[in-house]
C-alpha cells in the first residue's frame, strides 16, 4: 500500500478508496500503477491547496505593484484538474465508467469518487 503522510486528510481518504475501488476491481495494484497513482495524490492535493488559497485570497488579488490580477492558483488549479481527469480516465474512472458499474452493481456511493468525477 503506498503512503500519503505528505498530504491533507481529503486526499489521504480519496486515495484510501481509489485504491480499495481498483483492488477490488483488479485484485491487485500493479507496480506500474504506482506513479499514476502518486500523480493522482499529486494533482489532487495541489487542487486542495490552491482551492484554499483562493478562497482565502479571492479569484483576483492584488500584484506587486498593487493592479488587480487573477490569483496564480486559478490557472494552475486549472491545469492540476486537467492532468488529474486524464490520470482518472486512465484508470476507467469517469462518468460513463460509472454509470457502468452502478448499471453491474459494484458502486460504493460513499467513496468520493462523485466529488472527482462528476
Amino acid at each position: 500500500m503506498m503512503q500519503y503522510a505528505d498530504y491533507n486528510d481529503r486526499v489521504v481518504n480519496y486515495m484510501k478508496s481509489l485504491i480499495k475501488r481498483l483492488e477490488d476491481q483488479y485484485g491487485e495494484i500493479d507496480d506500474e500503477w504506482l506513479a499514476s497513482l502518486d500523480l493522482i495524490a499529486f494533482n489532487y492535493q495541489i487542487i486542495q491547496d490552491c482551492k484554499a488559497d483562493m478562497l482565502k485570497n479571492g479569484i483576483e488579488k492584488e500584484d506587486k505593484r498593487g493592479r488587480l490580477s487573477r490569483n496564480p492558483a486559478v490557472a494552475v488549479c486549472n491545469q492540476a484538474q486537467g492532468n488529474l481527469l486524464k490520470l482518472l480516465n486512465s484508470f476507467g474512472l469517469n462518468l460513463m465508467s460509472k454509470s457502468k458499474i452502478k448499471q453491474i452493481g459494484g458502486f460504493d456511493e460513499d467513496d468520493g469518487m462523485d466529488d472527482l468525477i462528476s
